[in-house]
């Protein structure tokens, strides 16, 4: 392993223990225990199937960008291909394991490199602009969590003024040669060549705005998905919050734990719901445990990922 990426792990391990050390210490473990032998089995149990129907929703988005290039692909192939990034998300230092892979499936489909970049970058992306969407309309039905956190309004409105300047850039007829003349004047040939063919892709879905569109509603679809998982979740362990709020809670919590500060957002996942939850005055007790049996989920499901990269077959 190279010097930079050894030190950066070592960082990323120190914010993670550091982050799990500061939460222990605050909270009650017994009671934590306490509370989870108390939760709801049944709620649990379908929080966790939800997974599954995210899965599909996934796939079915996936497949309609895929379709939008020429080429196609099964629902329940993409499904394995979702599953197995999961597990190379959790067992890897990084969360862009599950990207690599599903980028990597999506070459052996389509057949190019800079068209299966563009597929799963569009992918990610929409799920992103699906999740910034219910948080801004959250901010309005909620001042309250609004004003306890730290220049959420102005995060909030800078990233949508980054998403809507990336679509441009990405989308609108035009820009792509902008920045590929560019590119071509400050880069390497070769770099400017792959960036050549990712605006060619591009491209392909300017001119597919029905796929597209389909695209962001299948995200829609799949955020809110996850947040109704984050709120089974809560209850089934007494924590009982609006489910406008929970629109505001979990977008925020998804953002912040995409940020690659931890080994897999361990340690961060905690103190997000913990600082989060306890703006609506819920015990740390019960903020700390959504956040390890969030842990927990994930893990489950980066063995079953296993299961299915163990037993599947290239052909």
């Amino acid at each position: 392993m190279p010097n930079k990426a050894r030190t950066l792990l070592i960082v990323k391990l120190a914010v993670s223990v550091a982050l799990i050390l500061w939460i222990t210490s605050r909270v009650d473990l017994p009671q934590v225990w306490v509370n989870f032998s108390a939760a709801d089995p049944f709620l649990l149990v379908v929080a966790f199937a939800m997974f599954f129907l995210g899965y599909v929703l996934t796939a079915f988005r996936w497949r309609t960008l895929i379709r939008s290039q020429g080429s196609d692909a099964t629902v329940p192939q993409l499904v394995r291909s979702f599953m197995v990034g999961i597990f190379f998300n959790n067992f890897l230092p990084s969360t862009v394991g599950g990207d690599v892979v599903r980028m990597y499936d999506s070459w052996r489909i389509v057949g190019s490199k800079s068209i299966a970049f563009t597929v799963v970058f569009v992918d990610r992306f929409l799920g992103v602009i699906a999740l910034l969407g219910f948080a801004s309309v959250a901010l309005m039905l909620d001042e309250g969590i609004a004003a306890g956190l730290p220049f959420v309004t102005l995060w909030v409105i800078l990233i949508a003024i980054g998403t809507i300047l990336l679509c441009y850039l990405m989308f609108w007829p035009g820009t792509g040669e902008t920045l590929v003349r560019l590119a071509e004047r400050f880069l390497a040939g070769n770099i400017t060549g792959f960036l050549k063919k990712i605006m060619a892709s591009f491209k392909v879905y300017a001119r597919h705005r029905r796929a597209l569109r389909n695209a962001l509603g299948l995200s829609v679809l799949l955020q809110i998905n996850v947040v109704l998982h984050y709120t089974l979740l809560a209850r089934s362990v007494g924590i009982v919050i609006p489910i406008e709020s929970m629109f505001l809670v979990v977008p925020i919590a998804v953002f912040v734990m995409m940020v690659p500060i931890s080994i897999n957002a361990i340690g961060v996942r905690e103190a997000i719901f913990v600082f989060i939850f306890s703006q609506y005055g819920v015990a740390e007790e019960q903020s700390l445990l959504v956040g390890l049996i969030a842990y927990g989920f994930s893990l489950l499901q980066g063995i079953l990922g296993g299961v299915v990269f163990a037993l599947r077959r290239y052909t």
